[in-house]
């Protein structure tokens, strides 16, 4: 063999040899999604973002790594369109704060649907991506996890123990708790979540529409010195863990499947019941600040729910005019939701 030929051959073999290396840490190369984050590091979302980021992590065995922001890009309104427009690779948003986007997804708003986050977490993602709701109204996103908050409440100034004790009231409430208060003859103030504390301190507002955690994560405790408890929640804010579907289409078939492994309704079980632990350090803070929590009478119960069935309405109504069976929809929510039926 001519040593022109011996060279070519052992110089073709190391290059066969360095681009199999080279397609190995290539294969072998971790994936990165940026996750958007604009609650506080003391909100408890911060901390559950993080833990939830770390199901995905493992579910593909390291080869997916997530980035949490440490602070907003954007305003809570423009969260969803940060993963629709592909600044951010997963977002966490609440409906609500789009208004007209999302009438199928808005009906776990409705009132009295589900005694704690964990099992009305679970249940509306199964109900909402059962019926395929997901591929009418996610464009040009993909739902990981659909979730809601726990039982919503009225955290006061003063004491409330009947309707008319919320006469002319101004209440901080977004998406559905606007209809809410308006209903029970209240003012509703529209501001983002963020905003609570400050619109309380000023006097903007009188009282606030939330689930527990809020007292603690927006540090509500000694602003509001009254709590008043519904069954079933007052309201239900549903909320959503969103990626940018080029994103999620552009990755390996493997990759897409770690993530909707630990997404699904197996993720939204897992924010509920850390959303519920959090309700539980939130209340335990109004108890130690030595404010009044009630239970809504039973007879006041009967009262407020007559007023604010438009609520429930609404959205049927709005199901109906997309050629759904509002009703039947509504109710076969609020049975997988966890409510008591009608």
């Amino acid at each position: 063999m001519s040593k022109v030929l011996k060279y070519g051959l052992l110089a073709g073999t190391a290059m066969l040899v360095t681009a199999g290396m080279t397609g190995g840490a290539q294969a072998q190369e971790k994936i990165t999604l940026k996750f958007a984050n604009w609650l506080p590091p003391v909100h408890h979302w911060t901390k559950t973002a993080a833990a939830f980021a770390k199901t995905i992590e493992d579910a593909s065995g390291g080869k997916i790594s997530i980035a949490i922001d440490k602070s907003p890009v954007a305003k809570p309104p423009g969260q969803y369109d940060l993963a629709k427009n592909g600044v951010r690779d997963l977002i966490m948003a609440v409906a609500g704060y789009t208004p007209g986007r999302f009438p199928l997804y808005r009906m776990s708003e409705s009132p009295f649907l589900t005694p704690n986050s964990a099992t009305g977490s679970e249940g509306f993602h199964k109900w909402y991506t059962g019926h395929g709701f997901d591929k009418e109204e996610f464009k040009g996103t993909v739902l990981i996890s659909a979730f809601v908050h726990g039982p919503g409440l009225l955290h006061s100034k003063i004491d409330v123990k009947t309707i008319d004790d919320l006469k002319g009231m101004k209440i901080r409430a977004a998406g559905g708790g606007a209809l809410i208060a308006q209903g029970l003859s209240a003012v509703p103030v529209a501001i983002p979540a963020p905003s609570a504390h400050e619109s309380l301190q000023r006097g903007t507002t009188d009282a606030a529409f939330f689930p527990w955690e809020a007292v603690h994560g927006f540090k509500l405790s000694k602003l509001v010195k009254y709590h008043v408890e519904v069954p079933g929640g007052l309201y239900t804010t549903p909320f959503m863990v969103a990626m940018s579907k080029k994103r999620f289409d552009g990755l390996s078939a493997d990759a897409r499947a770690a993530i909707m492994k630990a997404g699904g309704a197996t993720g939204a079980r897992f924010i509920g019941q850390r959303w519920d632990d959090a309700d539980k350090v939130g209340r335990s803070d109004a108890i130690k600040a030595g404010n009044t929590i009630t239970t809504l009478s039973p007879e006041q119960q009967k009262v407020w729910a007559k007023a604010i069935d438009v609520v429930r309405t609404n959205w049927i109504e709005k199901a109906n005019e997309k050629g759904k069976n509002g009703a039947a929809l509504y109710e076969e929510l609020k049975a997988m939701m966890g409510g008591k039926a009608s």
